[in-house]
C-alpha cells in the first residue's frame, strides 16, 4: 500500500466529504465542529488540512491552526480511518504535519486537545492509547491543569488535558497559559476573552505549570 499526504484546499468538495465522513465517527458530538464550521476553517489562512490516502483512498486527517496572532499552533484535530489503523498512518501523519507547519511558519508550541484518560468510561482505554501516542512523540501534559473545552454545543464536553510539543520547553507560566487560553477560547471557539471558564481553569493553577 502506497501512502501520500496531501493538503486540502476549498475546491476538492469531493475530498472534503470523504474527510467529514472519517470525521463524524471519530470524536464524541460533544467535542465536533459542523460541517459549515469546518468548511469555514478550511478556506481559512489560519488552518491547513492534512489527508493521508492509501492508493488514492482517503485514510483520515489532520487539522492545524497557524494563526500569525497567537504564539502557539493548535493541532485541533486528528483521526485516522478506523478500518486503516496500526498501519503507522497516524505516525507519519503527526509527523509530517509538525515538520511541513514549522518549516513554513516558524518554532511555537504546539498544543493538542486529548481527553482526559483519567476521566472512568467506555473509552478509557481509548483515551489511554490516544495519549500514549502523543507522549511518544515527545509531546507532555501541563501538570496540574484540566482543560474545559470552549466547544458550542448541547452535549457536554468531557474532561479534557492539554498537551504541549516543543523540545526545549520544560514548563510554562500560569501568565503564558492565560494567554494560550484566551487565544484559542477567541481565535479557535469564537468566545469572550474574558469567558469564566477561563479563570475557571487557572483559579488553582501555581505560577509555574510542569510538562509531564
Amino acid at each position: 500500500m502506497k501512502l501520500s499526504i496531501e493538503t486540502l484546499f476549498c475546491k476538492k468538495s469531493d475530498v472534503f466529504d470523504d474527510f467529514h465522513s472519517i470525521y463524524s465517527v471519530s470524536f464524541p458530538l460533544s467535542e465536533q465542529k459542523s460541517k459549515e464550521e469546518l468548511f469555514d476553517m478550511l478556506c481559512s489562512p489560519s488552518y491547513t488540512f492534512f489527508i493521508p490516502k492509501i492508493d488514492g483512498k482517503t485514510a483520515g486527517f489532520c487539522i492545524i491552526f497557524h494563526s500569525t496572532q497567537t504564539s502557539f499552533y493548535l493541532l485541533e484535530y486528528m483521526a485516522v480511518d478506523a478500518s486503516l489503523r496500526n498501519l503507522a498512518i497516524g505516525s507519519k501523519l503527526f509527523s509530517y504535519a509538525i515538520e511541513q507547519v514549522t518549516n513554513k511558519y516558524g518554532i511555537k508550541p504546539f498544543l493538542v486537545e486529548i481527553d482526559s484518560p483519567q476521566q472512568e468510561s467506555q473509552e478509557s482505554e481509548i483515551r489511554k492509547r490516544r495519549e500514549r501516542f502523543y507522549k511518544k512523540f515527545g509531546c507532555r501534559k501541563i501538570d496540574p491543569f484540566d482543560y474545559i473545552l470552549a466547544i458550542k454545543s448541547e452535549e457536554t464536553a468531557p474532561p479534557m488535558k492539554l498537551l504541549v510539543y516543543h523540545i526545549k520547553m520544560q514548563n510554562v507560566s500560569k501568565s503564558q497559559l492565560e494567554e494560550w487560553l484566551e487565544d484559542i477560547y477567541m481565535l479557535v471557539y469564537g468566545c469572550q476573552k474574558d469567558d469564566e471558564r477561563i479563570a475557571k481553569m487557572l483559579l488553582d493553577a501555581p505560577q509555574i505549570l510542569k510538562l509531564v
